[in-house]
């Protein structure tokens, strides 16, 4: 059995934080198409709630889905079950950097910034060389990172009113969030506080969220690919598949094949 992870707390407001994410949209159609055109086995690390498992699902896919989460593999499952599609995932609570699959996949994804949660950088080779392990010859590896800008590092720095939604309980709510970045360790830690009201407004209670996160420079990407033996196919900036470029970038989004 896997270790608890932080997203054990957060599984009951993710879909709100992914539905009010500016990437959602764009990395959804992205990896679903991925996932729709492999015809050989597709896992996905960090399935989460199975926003895009499911959504592949749907449109005839199966998936094995990867989570640390107990929990967010709890939404996975009910996910699908609502979606009809319960009998086209296979889940498992596994950590990245030792996840064994029963056949070699032809495609593993780690969508959405997941790499992020690995903060170290030896534990971020140590996920590449088993994922690298764990695809058959010829397969590939898709994964998104950040790419940190300054302007980008002011925003996460900022308190910004993330979602105002209801709870179960028919009661007003407000997710908020800002982020502490250490530049020089590439580490994130990103704060929320989701705020209950009362019909009058007034503040019933407020409870905290916290997720540990890194990134990666390119460069950084690039070398653990390498190390890991991958052979790269494709960076891109976006996910309309412009090639990556310093001074228009977004996102930086890989494309690697184990070799033949």
């Amino acid at each position: 059995m896997a270790r608890p992870s932080e997203y054990d707390r957060f599984a009951d407001i993710y879909q709100v934080w992914t539905d009010t994410a500016a990437s959602t949209p764009a990395n959804l159609s992205f990896y679903v198409d991925a996932y729709v055109s492999e015809p050989g086995p597709v896992v996905e690390l960090g399935v989460g709630d199975g926003r895009i498992a499911v959504a592949a699902a749907i449109r005839g896919r199966s998936v094995v889905g990867v989570d640390l989460s107990v929990a967010m593999l709890d939404q996975c499952r009910l996910r699908a079950q609502a979606a009809g599609v319960l009998d086209q995932l296979t889940l498992l609570n596994a950590d990245f950097r030792d996840f064994q699959l029963d056949q070699p996949a032809a495609l593993i994804a780690l969508p959405y910034h997941s790499l992020g949660h690995l903060v170290a950088l030896d534990d971020k080779r140590r996920a590449m060389a088993q994922v690298f392990s764990q695809l058959r010859p010829g397969g590939r590896f898709i994964f998104d990172d950040f790419l940190m800008t300054p302007l980008l590092i002011d925003h996460m720095r900022q308190v910004q009113l993330r979602a105002e939604y209801q709870l179960a309980n028919g009661a007003d709510a407000l997710l908020w969030v800002t982020s502490l970045v250490d530049e020089a360790s590439h580490s994130i830690k990103v704060v929320t506080w989701e705020d209950e009201l009362d019909s009058q407004g007034a503040l019933v209670q407020r409870r905290y969220r916290r997720l540990s996160l890194s990134w990666l420079e390119p460069s950084q990407a690039r070398a653990l690919l390498t190390d890991a033996g991958f052979v790269i196919e494709s960076c891109f900036g976006d996910f309309a598949g412009t090639p990556f470029a310093d001074a228009s970038a977004h996102e930086q989004i890989w494309l690697a094949r184990r070799p033949t």
